[in-house]
């Protein structure tokens, strides 16, 4: 299994993840054409069968109630 390490960061209030590889990045940026990704495309990333940081956000969301 792939894991994608990101960086995160907080700019006015929104979190933004920045890929760490830049291979990765590359890939993820043409399949959403952005820079960073938010909480939904590390989701839809990890629906898709590749791990994000180790953690596990479809759970979280269940969690949450999302």
């Amino acid at each position: 299994m792939t894991n994608i390490k990101t960086n995160s960061k907080t700019a006015f209030g929104t979190v933004r993840h920045y890929i760490v590889d830049p291979v990765q990045a590359d890939a993820i940026k043409t399949l959403t054409g952005k820079l960073t990704v938010n909480d939904k495309d590390l989701v839809a990333l990890q629906l898709l069968g590749l791990s994000v940081n180790g953690v596990n956000y479809t759970n979280q969301l269940a969690i949450v109630g999302v």
